[in-house]
Parts: structure tokens; sequence; C-alpha cells
């Protein structure tokens, strides 16, 4: 078992043991390397298993581990990585300050319909998200719902279903009746595997509890306890058979007509923190994080919704807030700006001449020549960890570019909220036509992630490393006049 203080795989420190469940503790931790806190599942494998089944067991884990970590989504906390210590699995995740659905029911008692449904909806979007990417939860509870203190929803411990339903883990104790296998749909608990099906039969169980303070009987009794506007829903989702069970759209068709609309939001949300790292070979990130890469929905371009171009000039005497690296001297000249002002609210003075350039979820503007370019992305994120988010970007470019160079890594001062900036040259690996990419050349880049109460905005400078001292007055003009919304 492990201890406070202890350091596994080198990289990750043990911080305080914050609980004991069914398949070993879990630990605050710390990441080291990108000086960031993490949740640390320390999963104890049964004393008696002979090697070969451990070697097997720890093998299963560690796939399981390793599908659940291409998820990016806003209502999944994030599986970070798998490490093993001195034959003892670690599974390191989102470190997310919360209750639990299941403690909060237990607390506060049951929750209002409408406030149960809107819970149910973003544990449904999580769930549709990781099943079209071939992933099954398979352990859907209310102790894997995570209510978080900044508002968010998150379905937990992805990558860890085994201990649930596995025979080696079959002697540790239930908690009453809200073990993991009492969410189990009852072909999961007869041994069956894991399948879309059934993390919705959970998802209904999960829900019957979130309303009622109990889970259901199995099979279902007559839901007459439960809220009149949700046992469509429950009846649908609790089916025995899966084949009569209603289908992930029906289910969120049917909560949607309980939860209360939500307000309308100036910034649009984009689909996922798996298309942050879109153009990662050519270095065009758009990136931005919690605890992590930002995880945003789907929605439309914003640029294409009312982004008017203000004609303008920008003015000259605005005051120059950016980094020593762009306001040092340099040769080149400043390009004359002109305001754009987004239909979402945020507003960036651009270089004249510049073609605007909207992509499904941000919006650029390239040189004439084609081979510079500023981009702006602002989102609905907020919690944003900026030199955190950074952080990540770079470990994930490192194998994807060549020759890869870090010129800064560092928060800095921004009126607007906590900021981070991050500078570097590389060399793309091969060729991009879309992002004006040549292979063999040395690009530089600037990005900037700034987090305010409400939105994220990502500030992206490409440029060629041969013509970066002729931009750099220019990028540092842009950069102090970036208001988000």
């Amino acid at each position: 078992m492990g201890t406070a203080g202890q350091l596994i795989v080198g990289r990750y420190r043990l911080v305080r043991a914050l609980g004991h469940g069914r398949a070993g503790l879990v630990w605050e931790g710390r990441d080291t390397l990108l000086d960031r806190p993490v949740a640390i599942r320390e999963i104890l494998l049964p004393p008696d298993l002979s090697e070969t089944a451990r070697l097997r067991l720890v093998q299963r884990i560690s796939r399981e581990v390793r599908q659940a970590e291409r998820l990016r989504h806003p209502h999944i906390a994030a599986v970070h990585d798998v490490a093993e210590e001195n034959d003892t699995p670690y599974v390191v995740t989102e470190l997310v300050p919360s209750r639990s659905l299941d403690g909060v029911v237990s607390g506060d008692g049951p929750l209002p319909a409408a406030e149960a449904a809107r819970i149910a909806r973003a544990v449904l979007s999580a769930l549709t998200h990781a099943h079209a990417d071939g992933v099954r939860h398979g352990d859907v509870r209310p102790a894997n719902v995570l209510l978080a203190h900044d508002g968010r929803v998150l379905l937990a411990d992805f990558g860890v279903s085994i201990p649930a339903t596995d025979p080696a883990f079959a002697r540790a104790p239930e908690t009453g009746d809200r073990g993991p296998r009492t969410y189990l749909a009852p072909e999961r608990a007869a041994g069956g595997p894991r399948t879309v099906a059934a993390d919705l039969w959970s998802l209904g169980a999960t829900l019957h509890l979130a309303v009622t303070g109990r889970p259901p009987s199995v099979p279902p009794g007559p839901l007459e306890e439960t809220p009149e506007e949700l046992r469509a829903v429950l009846t649908g989702l609790l089916a025995r058979e899966p084949r009569r069970r209603i289908d992930a759209e029906t289910a969120d068709r049917l909560l949607a007509e309980v939860e209360p609309p939500a307000p309308d939001r100036p910034v649009r949300r984009g689909p996922g923190r798996t298309r942050l790292l879109t153009g990662l070979a050519a270095g065009v990130l758009v990136a931005c994080a919690v605890g992590g890469w930002a995880v945003l929905r789907p929605g439309g371009h914003e640029g294409r919704a009312g982004t008017g171009a203000v004609a303008s000039p920008v003015s000259p005497s605005a005051s120059v807030t950016s980094p020593a690296s762009v306001t040092s001297p340099a040769s080149g000249r400043r390009l004359k700006l002109r305001w754009h002002t987004s239909g979402a609210g945020w507003r960036a003075g651009v270089p004249r001449g510049w073609t605007r350039e909207e992509g499904p979820y941000s919006t650029s503007w390239r040189s004439p020549d084609g081979a510079a370019a500023f981009t702006v992305e602002v989102t609905a994120q907020r919690g944003t960890d900026p030199l955190a988010a950074l952080g990540e970007a770079e470990e994930i470019l490192r194998p994807a570019a060549k020759s890869y160079r870090r010129f800064r890594l560092e928060s800095v001062s921004d009126e607007h909220g906590p900021a981070a900036d991050w500078e570097f040259a590389w060399i793309p690996r091969k060729a991009s036509a879309r992002d004006h990419l040549a292979k063999g050349v040395e690009y530089r880049q600037y990005r900037r992630v700034i987090s305010t109460g409400t939105t994220t905005s990502v500030l992206t400078w490409t440029t060629p490393a041969a013509g970066w001292d002729a931009l750099r007055p220019t990028l540092a003009k842009v950069l102090s006049l970036f208001r988000p919304a």
C-alpha cells in the first residue's frame, strides 16, 4: 500500500488519501512533470492471486485505461495515465474538487426532477461520446458521478470498471445497497459483457437513486415513487431485456423535456478535447484546459453569426503589455491593424490585408503570402489552468515535431484573468496544405491562454522562423489589444 510522499514511477507523488473503495485507495496526488494536481487510484490487487493471474489482471486494467485515455469530453473526468510501481497499478486522472451524486443524495436528500434530469443528460452525453469511440464505461453509478464545485457534472472512473465484476475482487465488501454491483444491468450482473445497453441501464439506476434516494429493485418494481415526469425515461432505461431499452437519443429527448432550458450563452461550445489536437503535427494547436485539455461540446461558427469587421483603425497609442521576447527591439515595422468584433462578444486587433478564415471552432487571419497566421478561439469554458494546459500541449507536441525548441512556457500577467504563454519553434514532419506548412521549414509559434470567470481564450501566432523578427512588433500589439467576451 502506498504512503504519503511516495513518488510513483518517478513522476506522480502521493499527497494524501482521499478515500477507500472496492478497488483500493484514491489519493490526491501531484504530477511533478507538469506541476499540476491529479487524482491517483491505487488498485489493491487481491493478495492471493497467482503471478499469472496478477499479470493478466494488470494487463486488462492497463488496456482498459489506455482506451479511456483518448476520451476528451466536457462531462468526462480525464484519464491521464496508468503506471505500475512495486507490482501495484496506479491510475492517474483529473482531480476534480467535487461531491459525488451518491454523497449529495445521502447528505441532502433526493434531487428535484429537473435537477436530476440535468445531471443525467450530462452523464448521458459523456456515455454517448465514449460509446461512439468504442469505449464502454461498465461501472456507471452515483459514486462515479461528480458534481464539481465549479458547476460541472463529470462521469469518473472510465478505465477502472474491472473491480466491479471481476471475480478476483468478488470478496471485496459492498457498501450497503450502494455498492458497485447494485447499479449493474441484470445481464452484467450475470457475467455478461460491457455493452451500450448495459451502461444505459446503469444510468437509469443512477437517476432512480437521484430522485428517490434508493437504487431500483431488480427486476424494477412499480415506479410510483418516482416523479411522474421521469417515469417514461426510467421505464425505458430500466427495461430488463437489453433489446427493449430505449436508446441514448430517446433518453436524451425525454430528459430534455424535464430539464429546464439553459440560458443563452454568448460564446459557442466546441466538440471535445480531441479536436484541440487538430493540426498537432503542424503545430497550429488551439488548446486550453481544465486540469488538462478543454472539453467542449459541438457548436456553430461564431464568425458566421455576425462577426462584423470594424473598419476603424486600431489606435497606435494603445498600451502594449507583452512578454519580453515579443517587445524586444526588432528590425520589422508593425503592420497596420483593424478591429474585428466577434458576434460572440470578443474583440481583436488584426493585421489589415490579412484574409479571415473561419474554422469549425476558431477564426484565423492569414498573411497575403499564406505563411503567417493569427488564430483566436474563445470557448465557454471556466476554471482553466492556463499553464497546465500549455504544459500538456507541449508534452503532446514533442513527439510529433522535429527539432522542437522551447523559448518560454510560463504564467504571465493579464488584466483579464490568469494567463500563460508558450513560445517555441519546430519543423513539421510532413507538409500540410491546409495549414500552409512546408516540409523541412522551421516555424515559430507564440500561444497565449487566458482564463476569465466564464471563458477561455486561446491566441495563436504562427510564422516561418525566418520571418519571426519582422512580424514580432505586430504580434506584441495584437496580444495587447485582445479583449475576451
